[in-house]
């Protein structure tokens, strides 16, 4: 991408994605090798911030992106399932340690992530929970 103020296109993003990947993709590399490619390179993320192991566009464009990886076969980052939602909250609320310890390997897919909620008077109210011994 030039570093010109003007919104990149689809097509431009497209093209840059393609060749990249063309230049680029390696079915016989492991997952995690792979996917620290990507993460340099900014194509696994292209809408996170490019600090962040992304190319800072704009949302509308992983589509794109995500369209030229499966034209090859080429395999993305891990972002199925809660690590998007650990992802995008360590990006939003996180310090910079915490995204250089976090982000990269939620996308190689090193680290797995849950998330769990506590419903107030419901089962999982641990700070609620009472006891009683027998009379």
């Amino acid at each position: 991408m030039s570093e010109a103020t003007e919104a990149p296109s689809e097509a431009t993003v497209r093209a840059e994605v393609r060749a990249w990947l063309e230049a680029n993709w390696n079915p016989e590399l492991g997952l995690v090798e792979w996917r620290n490619k990507l993460c340099e390179s900014g194509w696994g993320a292209p809408h996170w911030p490019k600090q962040w192991y992304g190319r800072d566009l704009p949302v509308a464009f992983t589509a794109v992106v995500d369209e030229e990886f499966a034209r090859i076969g080429a395999v993305g980052v891990a972002k199925a399932g809660i690590r998007t939602l650990a992802a995008a909250t360590i990006l939003a609320h996180g310090t910079d340690l915490h995204k250089q310890k976090f982000l990269r390997r939620i996308l190689t897919g090193e680290d797995t992530w849950c998330q769990l909620f506590s419903e107030p008077g419901s089962g999982s109210d641990m700070a609620a929970a009472t006891t009683r011994a027998p009379e």
